[in-house]
């Protein structure tokens, strides 16, 4: 398969997890839904910078936002500004070990969640508190396991 362009693996892996995002929850859990979709496209940005960027970001964002009913655009945004970060400074974050690579993407999970809550809040349909932030330390341990199965999907498909 060498040679070959593999971009569905891309692509199929963020439809996945755009699957289990639409997965139904009961409404008390709905706080502590990892964000693999954010996970998976982070991960994908810092492997093959050259393929995945903004523009992926953008469009993620935007699914997302769809599938939550949101206001169309906020999540998009935050995913870009965390995506921009990551693009700017993959060569550094690929270096971390496990444990600052979680706690880097943790943070800018959470910054991605706050952008969108601030541009929610701005456009009067946010609520009040940080109870959005709880699926952040779920996420920060779903990082390692996802990383792992992303890596050998990309070794197995030779994706470039």
């Amino acid at each position: 398969m060498i040679g070959v362009n593999n971009g569905w693996v891309i692509a199929s892996s963020l439809l996945v997890t755009l699957l289990f995002h639409a997965a139904p929850l009961p409404l008390e859990w709905r706080w502590f839904r990892p964000e693999l979709v954010m996970l998976t496209l982070f991960y994908w940005s810092l492997a093959l910078p050259h393929k995945v960027g903004i523009v992926s970001a953008a469009v993620t964002g935007l699914m997302v936002d769809v599938l939550n009913g949101s206001a169309v655009g906020a999540l998009a945004m935050g995913m870009v500004v965390a995506d921009v970060f990551i693009l700017l400074n993959y060569q550094r974050i690929r270096q971390f070990d496990g444990l600052q690579q979680s706690i880097t993407l943790a943070v800018l999970v959470a910054l991605a969640l706050l952008v969108e809550h601030w541009l929610m809040r701005a456009v009067g349909l946010g609520g009040t508190g940080l109870t959005f932030l709880w699926s952040v330390p779920l996420t920060l341990l779903c990082w390692l396991p996802l990383r792992e199965i992303l890596r050998g999907l990309r070794r197995q498909f030779e994706v470039l």
